[in-house]
C-alpha cells in the first residue's frame, strides 16, 4: 500500500503543454481518497506553482524549491526551510561578477530575474514555449545584482541561467569549490544552487520522518537529474520515459512518458495489482 505519493511536475507530471490531463487528476484524487498524500515535490519555488495542480483537493503538502521548503498547504505552515547561507551567496555574486553570469534568485516563495530577461527569454537563447512560463513566474527587476545584495540574509535559492554549455561546465567545475551549497539542475540551462541541506531527496525523508510513514511506503516519479535522491530514498522510484538514460537507470521503474499520463498508467496498474 502506498502511503505516500511525491510527484515532480515538469516533463513528469505536467504534460509538455504544462496541462494536467483529466485521467491524471482522477487518478490522483482517487488516491487521496484513499488516505495517501499526494505531495507536490518541484525545483519551482512556491509561488510558482501551477494552480491547476493545486486545485487538486488534498494535496496538503509541498515540497518547493528543490527542498529549500516543506510547506502545509492548508495552513502556510513551513514545516522546513532552509535559505542560502549570506556567505554562500557573496560567494556566488563573485563568480557572476567574474563571468558576468545571467541568474535568478528566490525570495519567499517568488522568484525575481532581471527585466531584460523577463521580457525576451528568447533573446537568452530559451526556446519561444518558455516565454509564457518566464513571464507569468518571475518579477522584474532592473538591478539584480543590488536586489540580491539587499537581500543576501533572506534568500531562498539562486539559479545560473545559461545556453552556452561551455560556460556552464566552468561555471559547474567553479561552484564545486564553494562548501555549504547543493547543486543541481532540471533543464539544461539552469544550475540551480540552494543550501547543502536541500534536495528533494532529503526533503520528502523530512516529510515522511513527520508523518511516520516508512520509505517502502512512498512512491516518487521524476524525470531529471534533481529528481535523482528522491527517486532513490523511496520505495518505489518511479521514471517517466522521456528521463535521461541515467535517470531511467537509477529508478525501480520506468513508465510511459508525461505525454502519455505516465503517472497516471502507473498509478493505475498500481491500484490494480494491490486489489487482485
Amino acid at each position: 500500500m502506498l502511503r505516500m505519493i511525491a510527484l515532480d511536475l515538469d516533463g513528469t507530471l505536467l504534460r509538455s503543454d504544462k496541462t494536467l490531463s483529466p485521467r491524471t487528476r482522477r487518478v490522483l484524487e482517487t488516491y487521496i481518497q484513499q488516505g495517501t498524500h499526494v505531495v507536490v515535490a518541484s525545483g519551482r519555488s512556491y509561488d510558482s506553482l501551477p494552480q491547476e495542480v493545486l486545485s487538486v483537493s488534498g494535496i496538503d503538502y509541498a515540497i518547493t524549491s528543490n527542498g529549500v521548503v516543506i510547506c502545509h498547504r492548508p495552513t502556510g505552515q513551513k514545516l522546513f526551510y532552509s535559505p542560502l547561507k549570506p556567505t554562500c551567496t557573496q560567494q556566488l555574486l563573485s563568480l557572476i561578477e567574474t563571468h558576468q553570469a545571467d541568474f535568478e534568485v528566490f525570495l519567499d516563495g517568488v522568484p525575481y530575474a532581471d527585466a531584460d530577461f523577463v521580457a525576451h527569454p528568447t533573446a537568452y537563447g530559451l526556446p519561444d514555449a518558455a516565454t509564457s512560463y518566464i513571464q507569468t513566474t518571475r518579477k522584474p527587476v532592473r538591478d539584480l545584482f543590488a536586489f540580491t545584495q539587499e537581500h543576501i540574509q533572506e534568500l531562498d535559492c539562486l539559479d545560473f541561467i545559461t545556453i552556452d554549455q561551455q560556460k556552464r561546465v566552468i561555471l559547474a567545475q567553479q561552484l564545486k569549490q564553494i562548501s555549504g551549497i547543493y547543486v543541481t539542475s532540471s533543464v539544461p540551462h539552469l544550475l540551480e544552487i540552494s543550501d547543502a541541506s536541500a534536495g528533494k531527496g532529503p526533503a520528502l525523508r523530512r516529510l515522511a520522518q513527520y508523518l511516520n510513514i516508512p520509505r517502502e511506503q512512498i512512491a516518487a516519479f521524476g524525470n531529471e537529474e534533481n529528481d535523482l535522491d528522491m527517486i532513490e530514498f523511496a520505495g518505489v522510484g518511479v521514471a517517466v520515459a522521456n528521463s535521461p538514460a541515467h535517470v531511467r537507470d537509477c529508478a525501480d521503474y520506468v513508465t510511459q512518458s508525461n505525454d502519455e499520463d505516465g503517472v497516471a498508467a502507473f498509478l493505475e496498474r498500481y491500484l490494480v495489482n494491490q486489489q487482485a
